[in-house]
């Protein structure tokens, strides 16, 4: 984040997006996202799933090998940036 001045002299954060709106992503290590209050479930590890980003989150969404149901998750910014930073994530641009 960078601080920018307002009008009035008031500081606030501004968000630096770090990727595109839409990209693709691969799954290389230990993933994990939650369903509402639900627990923790796993990505499998080589799961390739488009990313959208949206204002606080990014949104990834893939097709489940097993039943060839699609799968949608949401992931905090910060959150899928140290998955990439960790080398779990792969981003694709």
């Amino acid at each position: 984040m960078s601080e920018q001045k307002n009008p009035g002299n008031e500081m606030s954060a501004v968000e630096v997006q770090q990727y595109p709106a839409h990209f693709q992503a691969r799954v290389l290590g230990k993933v994990e996202h939650r369903s509402g209050d639900g627990p923790l479930e796993q990505i499998p590890v080589g799961t390739e799933m488009n990313v959208d980003t949206a204002i606080a989150s990014y949104v990834l969404s893939w097709t489940n090998p097993g039943d060839q149901q699609p799968e949608t998750v949401y992931l905090a910014k910060r959150e899928f940036e140290h998955y990439v930073e960790t080398g779990a994530l792969e981003v694709v641009v």
